[in-house]
């Protein structure tokens, strides 16, 4: 893999339960299939990964990963593994060097050369986003980013090196042009390494090549897009299900590549990587078309048993509704926004919204009906809870509805029969967030209380 390759996949790197060797076997020949090129393995909850990221693999854990290095190997699929040594205070002294060294050594005796270290989310972020991280945050990081491509460079000439800054979006950074901390290593990180970035956020609604080009310009180098436009660790309570959007097909000449961050749920991810592979290989992408085509080619394994056992694909209006409402995290698909908007409606008393918002909530019961005979059984509990979630959210709205019909005194108050009095769905984190209201540019005020 030489340094000048545009790097596109997969980045196995959120929080929680790590894939299964089984799932990313069959990711890395999807990714082979539809011309990407790299799994970077950086599961933050892989004990040896970070948390304890000195400690040696075992002897099942090793076989694991040097079969997922093969599979990757004969699918002509980079695969790259990822150190978290951050959290480690002492990972700069020398017994921190040591430890690189002993666990470099391990993973290429299995079969890896290309690595990357990551030092992202290591320091609290304050209130203005800015982690006011300086050249002396750098350099230590630096000096350990060097010993490992050393040890690289000695087993194989070619081996390429990935670093993620400890900032690693515009907002953490601040002014990327007077960042200390992004200047020392544009002047000293060695220019054969790749540096990773999300964007002006954690999660970019859009990243544009004026949005990198002085962030280029301070490192000497295009950075590497962290992509986490599909990442739902911060918020589980969401599923994404949309198309790549907000990169215009210019970002991919201003870059050194983009690997996806997706969901944590593995099932969920095949629209994720299908249009962000056609983002990656065609010369105008369209994203409706190729969330359109992407969504066809997965219906047939969203094949629901009837009464006699015959399995047929999910309809296509149902599917399609099942994408809109799982869409992406600043926007709904269009049909689940044209149904808010009518149930907002209505609630508000627009009687000619009444009709749309009942036929919607009654669109999502027949989903979710439809849901449960699924054939493959994984896809649904992929997806069981959300769809339940927004079914009973409907069916509470659709009785209030009916309970305006019937023109109720104005003193009297709607209740729920299918919703226990004085209980809220979401717990303790959903009362939580009723204490703050969001506006509509993302800051926060104390809500109302009764």
């Amino acid at each position: 893999m030489s340094n000048t390759r545009f790097l596109s996949g997969v980045v196995e790197g959120f929080y929680g339960r790590p894939w299964t060797p089984a799932q990313r076997r069959r990711l890395v020949i999807r990714l082979r299939d539809l011309g990407l090129n790299t799994y970077l393995y950086a599961p933050k909850d892989d004990l040896r990964h970070r948390a304890r990221w000195r400690d040696l693999y075992d002897e099942t854990e090793a076989a694991d990963l040097r079969a997922i290095i093969s599979t990757c190997a004969d699918a002509g699929v980079s695969f790259i593994y990822a150190l978290a040594p951050g959290l480690d205070v002492a990972f700069p002294a020398a017994d921190g060097h040591a430890a690189l060294e002993r666990k470099a050594s391990q993973l290429m005796t299995l079969g890896a050369r290309h690595f990357a270290v990551l030092f992202d989310d290591i320091i609290p972020s304050p209130v203005s986003g800015n982690l006011g991280a300086t050249e002396h945050d750098a350099a230590p990081q630096v000096a350990f980013a060097h010993h490992l491509l050393a040890l690289q460079k000695r087993a194989d000439p070619s081996a390429r090196l990935l670093f993620c800054p400890t900032p690693y979006c515009g907002r953490m950074a601040g002014d990327v042009i007077t960042s200390r901390y992004l200047r020392h290593l544009g002047e000293h990180l060695d220019l054969a390494v790749d540096v990773m970035w999300t964007g002006p956020e954690i999660v970019s609604a859009t990243i544009t090549p004026a949005d990198v080009s002085p962030l280029t310009a301070v490192l000497r180098r295009r950075p590497l897009i962290w992509d986490n436009l599909f990442a739902n660790d911060y918020d589980l309570r969401r599923i994404y299900l949309g198309p790549y959007a907000g990169r215009p097909t210019s970002l991919r000449a201003a870059t050194a590549g983009v690997l996806l961050n997706p969901n944590c749920e593995f099932e969920a991810n095949r629209l994720p990587i299908d249009t962000f592979a056609a983002w990656v290989t065609r010369e105008n992408y369209d994203l409706d078309r190729a969330h359109a085509q992407a969504r066809e080619a997965w219906r047939w394994d969203w094949r629901c048993l009837d009464s006699g056992g015959a399995a047929t694909p999910l309809p296509a209006d149902l599917f399609a509704l099942l994408c809109d409402c799982l869409y992406l995290p600043f926007t709904h698909g269009p049909r689940a926004e044209a149904w808010r908007q009518d149930i907002a409606a209505a609630v508000q008393g627009d009687l000619a919204a009444v009709s749309r918002a009942r036929d919607g909530g009654e669109q999502l019961a027949t989903l979710f009906e439809q849901l449960t005979r699924l054939e493959n059984r994984e896809l649904l509990h992929t997806v069981y809870r959300h769809v339940w979630e927004l079914k009973e959210e409907a069916g509470l709205l659709r009785g209030y509805l009916d309970w305006r019909k019937s023109r109720p005194e104005p003193a009297t108050a709607f209740f729920s029969a299918e919703h226990r009095p004085r209980t809220y769905r979401g717990g303790l984190a959903a009362d939580l967030q009723r204490l703050l209201s969001m506006r509509t540019d993302g800051s926060f005020t104390p809500r109302a209380l009764e």
